[in-house]
C-alpha cells in the first residue's frame, strides 16, 4: 500500500507540474511582437459619441468656415487621402498639427479639451465607432491612427524614417540593408541627436530599400559613404512590386558598424 501511495503521489506531482508548463507556455510570448499588432488603435473605440458631438460644435463655429465650400484648397478631412495622410502614425502628431495651425487666423487659440473634442469628430467624420472612455491627451502618443482594415504598409510618397545598414550592390547602387520597419515623420530635412541615439538603439530587420538622391549632386551618404555601418535615413518612400525605395532627403551614420 505504502508503494501505491507513494506511486500515485509520484503521478499527480507529475500531472501537477505538466499542467503549469503548459499553461507558461500558452501565454508565454512567441517571438518578437509586432507593435503595430499589440498596439491600441482608432479601432478600439478611442472617444465617445458626445465628445465627438461637442467637437462638431466646435468645428462648425471655428473650423467649418475654411474647409467647406467649392473653393477649399485644403486636404480633405475625410476619406482615403486623409488616411493615407495620418495613417500608421500615432494620434499625438494629428493633434499637434491642428493644435499649432488651427484655426486660422488665431491657431493654438483653443483649448486643449477643445482640440480633443475636434479630433473625435474627424475620427468620428471618418467612421470610426465611439467607444466607453474619452479621448485624453495622455492617450494620443499609445493610439495608432491605422484604416478600416487595421495596420497597413505605408503608402508611396510616405515621409519616413528607417534604419539599417549602407551597402553597395555590384552594380554600385547604394541600398539599406537589414532595415527595420519604415516608421512615419513630419520633418525630413535632418536627423536630430535624439533621432540619431534613438536609431542607435534600434533593432535591425530584414528588409531592403535602394536609396535614390544620394551620392554625387544628391544627400551626403552617411559615414563618407562606407559600406557596412550602421545608418539611419529619412525621405519618401516608393513600393513597387515588393521592392521599396527611398528618395533620401536626410542621412546619418549611427554606428560604425552593423555587427
Amino acid at each position: 500500500m505504502r508503494d501505491g501511495t507513494r506511486a500515485s503521489r509520484l503521478i499527480a506531482a507529475a500531472t501537477t507540474a505538466v499542467g503549469v508548463i503548459v499553461a507558461i507556455a500558452s501565454v508565454a510570448p512567441q517571438g518578437q511582437p509586432n507593435p503595430q499588432a499589440t498596439q491600441k488603435s482608432v479601432l478600439d473605440g478611442v472617444f465617445t459619441a458626445a465628445q465627438a458631438e461637442r467637437g462638431s460644435a466646435v468645428y462648425g463655429a471655428r473650423c467649418a468656415e475654411c474647409h467647406v465650400g467649392a473653393d477649399v484648397d485644403r486636404p480633405p478631412l475625410t476619406g482615403a487621402p486623409f488616411l493615407d495622410r495620418w495613417r500608421e502614425d500615432t494620434l499625438d502628431r494629428l493633434f499637434e498639427f491642428i493644435k499649432t495651425r488651427m484655426p486660422q487666423p488665431a491657431p493654438g487659440s483653443l483649448s486643449d479639451a477643445a482640440y480633443l473634442d475636434i479630433l473625435a469628430h474627424l475620427l468620428n467624420e471618418n467612421s470610426f465607432s465611439p467607444g466607453s472612455r474619452e479621448l485624453t491627451v495622455d492617450a494620443l502618443d499609445s493610439t495608432l491612427l491605422v484604416g478600416p482594415n487595421g495596420p497597413q504598409p505605408l503608402p508611396s510618397g510616405a515621409l519616413v524614417e528607417v534604419v539599417g545598414c549602407l551597402a553597395q550592390t555590384p552594380g554600385r547602387e547604394w541600398v539599406l540593408s537589414r532595415a527595420g520597419r519604415p516608421s512615419r515623420v513630419r520633418a525630413g530635412n535632418e536627423i536630430t541627436a535624439a533621432e540619431a541615439t534613438a536609431a542607435a538603439q534600434a533593432a535591425l530587420g530584414t528588409q531592403t530599400f535602394t536609396l535614390q538622391n544620394v551620392g554625387e549632386s544628391g544627400t551626403a551618404l552617411p559615414g563618407n559613404g562606407n559600406a557596412g555601418q550602421k545608418v539611419v535615413v529619412k525621405g519618401a518612400l516608393t513600393q513597387r512590386d515588393s521592392a521599396g525605395r527611398i528618395h533620401v532627403t536626410a542621412a546619418k551614420a549611427v554606428s560604425g558598424t552593423c555587427a
